[in-house]
């Protein structure tokens, strides 16, 4: 039986700027409806806790604190799934080509902090069974993954991971899971 693999890792991190510089108020997302796999909901939660927990592991074998999970960055972090899905693209820019770290911004806000920083790993694969250890290690190959992920700047994290049945675009309509994984930390 012939299984095909894909493996794309992309990574970006951007330094934010200081509290004081003027930046757009930018709305918070309306909701993204997404078609899943039947279960994927239960499925897809765990996942994401468990490439938290892999990556955490991993730190701690490092001697690097642990990332703790935000509400706001796993939002960002579905919803980017989800809209690369839907639209049948792969990148850290929004479909409307929003730069990363402005949506991230919608959902992690630096606004009232001195510094504000985000970095993003994103990952796909067909077929759509993954482990969290199979992200994470993909990630840890790669040097630039490697050094947002063991980064000692982050403290916050969000994943989202997503599956469609069958997904347009760079996906050839094949069944695809998303992974998308943002770092963040604010100082006051």
């Amino acid at each position: 039986m012939l299984r095909r693999t894909t493996l794309v890792l992309v990574l970006f991190v951007v330094f934010g700027t200081p509290a004081a510089a003027a930046l757009p108020r930018l709305a918070p997302p309306p909701p993204l409806p997404l078609p899943l796999l039947p279960g994927a909901t239960q499925a897809h939660a765990v996942l994401s806790g468990s490439v938290v927990a892999e990556l955490n592991r991993v730190r701690a074998a490092r001697g690097l604190r642990p990332l703790r999970s935000t509400a706001a960055l796993s939002a960002s972090a579905r919803r980017h799934s989800a809209q690369m899905g839907r639209r049948g693209y792969f990148d850290h820019d929004s479909a409307d080509g929003t730069p990363f770290w402005r949506r991230i911004e919608r959902f992690y806000a630096g606004r009232g902090f001195r510094s504000w920083e985000v970095g993003e790993n994103i990952f796909w694969q067909s077929p759509t069974t993954i482990a969290a250890i199979s992200v994470v290690r993909s990630w840890l190959a790669s040097p630039g993954h490697r050094a947002n992920a063991l980064g000692r700047q982050w403290r916050d994290v969000g994943v989202g991971a997503v599956s469609l049945p069958s997904a347009p675009g760079v996906y050839g309509g094949s069944p695809v899971t998303i992974v998308t994984m943002d770092f963040g930390i604010r100082k006051r």
